[in-house]
């Protein structure tokens, strides 16, 4: 009670601090939150807090609020604790989440609206610091806190190949690739098959086919009967990983007309080679840069696709898509990173996974961009 009648009648600066610490003291005896909050407040307040105080009393008001889910009082506190020096990888994701948890609280509860997304964004270059200590250190929570930023980079429309890195690096199986490339292609439903073979090639390459449905959707858009090799080695591996069964009719049909035509097209692709090589128009030499890809004869495919460029090829852009993936195949990692680099368009998205990928390979993603 005395107490309370001296911090009523408190004037100067030691002695707000005085009793706010000594109702802090009181509070923890007594284990009253409440009374603990109330010194804690008072001793901000006066402006005396040491620079450790400052950084454990914002951080206990902070994370207090976020259990609340009064998340403008924990960014406030939370701020200011990591202003003060409270920037170990926990607190930086507290101070993430509770920018996170302002804008889907405003944005009504469910997702995050465009009003709002701007409070969400900010809190995203704490995430990414948090997830970069984490990988420096314990790597307890890196993947699942790389998977939050790249959610609610996409959920901002947020540039999301920061968090998709991260993700990459953090999570050592192969569920980071699917769920990264699965998020690119929803994001870009205007995909053509040509566009979306482009994906499905990378997410076969980095390990991360897990399903009967992800062989259907490559083989969709490869074409048994146009890239019969190609559907011929998918099917092959699938059953190698005990994906795909004898008894699946769709991969039955599809090996049927792959093996049918694969004698024609592998009998006719020397000839589109020499021709290509000279008067073909840049369409076919295009076609037939393809073809060697799905062929797996990479360095010929590096060639004429490069040759389809300077014959001025209408699709420059899936000209350039063949080439660096047949860089990538051969572990030519900077030519195709900077092949990819021009493309632009549609594919510009595509060209991001796999300049992500080849970073992956080349130890490049062992720093990640700065927010």
């Amino acid at each position: 009670a005395k107490l309370n009648e001296a911090a009523a009648v408190a004037a100067s600066a030691d002695e707000k601090y005085l009793t706010g610490k000594l109702t802090l003291q009181i509070g923890l005896k007594k284990n009253d939150e409440a009374m603990q909050m109330k010194g804690i407040e008072q001793a901000l307040a006066s402006g005396k807090s040491t620079d450790a105080e400052k950084k454990t009393f914002n951080s206990f008001i902070g994370e207090k609020a976020l259990l609340k889910n009064d998340f403008a009082r924990a960014r406030q506190y939370l701020t200011a604790a990591v202003e003060a020096g409270q920037n170990g990888p926990v607190n930086l994701f507290q101070l993430a989440e509770a920018h996170f948890g302002e804008a889907i609280a405003k944005s009504g509860g469910r997702s995050i609206d465009a009003t709002n997304a701007p409070i969400a964004a900010a809190g995203l270059p704490y995430l990414q610091r948090a997830v970069e200590a984490d990988l420096a250190g314990t790597k307890q929570y890196s993947a699942s806190w790389a998977k939050r930023g790249f959610q609610i980079a996409r959920a901002t429309k947020t540039d999301s190949s920061v968090f998709a890195n991260l993700l990459l690096r953090a999570d050592a199986g192969k569920g980071a690739w699917h769920e990264v490339v699965q998020a690119v292609q929803a994001d870009n439903r205007n995909f053509t098959s040509e566009q979306n073979l482009d994906a499905m090639r990378l997410l076969r390459m980095a390990g991360g086919m897990t399903s009967a449905s992800d062989y259907q959707e490559y083989i969709e858009a490869a074409g048994a009967a146009r890239r019969p090799t190609e559907v011929i080695a998918l099917i092959e591996e699938g059953k190698a990983a005990g994906i795909i069964t004898d008894g699946n009719a769709y991969f039955k049909d599809a090996l049927a007309t792959a093996s049918g035509a694969r004698g024609e097209y592998v009998a006719t692709l020397p000839e589109s080679v020499r021709d290509s090589r000279g008067k073909a128009t840049a369409t076919v030499t295009l076609a037939t840069a393809d073809a060697l890809l799905a062929n797996k004869q990479y360095a010929e495919a590096e060639e004429l696709a490069g040759i389809a460029v300077t014959k001025g090829a209408t699709d420059k852009e899936r000209a350039l898509m063949v080439q660096a993936i047949a860089q990538v195949a051969q572990g030519k990692y900077e030519p195709a990173r900077q092949t990819l680099a021009g493309v632009t368009g549609v594919r510009a998205p595509l060209a991001k996974l796999w300049t992500l990928y080849i970073d992956q390979k080349a130890g490049a993603g062992a720093t990640a961009p700065a927010a």
